[in-house]
């Protein structure tokens, strides 16, 4: 404890809290290296010694890179809603909208990383008494890691459905577009950290 006080200034600087650091960080991966996971140590590590020469290197990924991946999936009943006409123009190429799903399976969902999902109109195929909140809730339960946006026109309805506590966020239906497009954006570029 008298070494501990006799160089604190030391420890506490720049490089001495660096090196405590490094000390710690070295002698938990030799903690967690011969720590068994249901097998034996031998075998352990070897198992993840073969990951660390899979591993594929980190590629930092572009604007473009999440446009060409990322795949938006808006169900409205109004075919004629042209914020995803506008999200292709942008660049979203694997932009969709349909008219209602008719079951969460549906390869439309299955593919979709982020849901637009109107309020009114839509979810009735499937009988959600909710109509899109039904809807929107159900597709966050089954696909948590989905991103669910909810959209509507309507100012008036239930604020305390259990699906405006689930979903990712919501939007008026008559925002500009270029907010459906900074939530794809907050998604997908601000979601990779």
């Amino acid at each position: 404890m008298d070494w501990v006080v006799e160089n604190a200034e030391w420890l506490f600087s720049g490089i001495g809290v660096t090196f405590l650091g490094c000390i710690i960080f070295f002698f938990e991966r030799i903690k967690a290296y011969f720590k068994p996971a249901n097998e034996s140590s031998t075998e352990y590590k070897a198992l993840n010694n073969k990951k660390e020469l899979n591993a594929e290197p980190v590629k930092n990924k572009t604007l473009d890179d999440f446009k060409n991946e990322t795949r938006i999936l808006f169900i409205d009943d109004d075919m004629r809603f042209k914020v995803s006409k506008i999200l292709i123009r942008s660049g979203w190429v694997h932009t969709k909208l349909i008219k209602d799903c008719e079951a969460l399976d549906e390869q439309d969902v299955i593919n979709a990383s982020i849901l637009f999902i109107d309020v009114q109109g839509v979810g009735l195929a499937m009988g959600f008494n909710d109509e899109g909140l039904g809807l929107a809730l159900a597709v966050k339960q089954k696909y948590p890691k989905k991103k669910v946006v909810i959209y509507s026109a309507e100012t008036q309805g239930d604020r305390f459905h259990k699906a405006l506590r689930e979903a990712d966020s919501f939007l008026a239906k008559n925002a500009d577009p270029y907010e459906f497009q900074r939530l794809v954006e907050d998604f997908t570029i601000g979601g990779e950290s």
